[in-house]
């Protein structure tokens, strides 16, 4: 593994979201699922719980949710722009979906 994580994130380089049915924007499906578990079970999708840009979403949830901000607002945020992408910068700071499922070092050295 390298020092630094190589995030290739699927979503943003498509130019997608996922908009949950309660109007939550969140930048993929892999932080929306785990999310979506966290809800149901603490010990499910604890990125939620540990991850500081994460918890920052949480915080302020309703910055993110369509029921109270505009979508550009919410895409134009500091969260969507630099505080999420700040995380991919360092394995001490990104988040576990990002990890598993975005990290261009890891994605090119799998083993089969």
């Amino acid at each position: 593994m390298t020092d630094k994580p190589r995030i290739k994130c699927q979503w943003l380089e498509k130019d997608q979201i996922l908009v949950n049915p309660d109007g939550q924007v969140l930048p993929c499906c892999y932080l929306a699922n785990s999310n979506f578990l966290n809800k149901i079970d603490i010990t499910q999708g604890d990125a939620w719980q540990k991850h500081d840009v994460l918890l920052e979403y949480t915080a302020n949830k309703e910055d993110y949710n369509l029921n109270h901000k505009t979508m550009d607002e919410i895409l134009l945020s500091d969260w969507f722009n630099i505080d999420l992408p700040k995380s991919w910068e360092s394995y001490e700071t990104l988040p576990t979906p990002c990890w598993t499922f975005c990290d261009g070092f890891q994605k090119d050295n799998e083993t089969e």
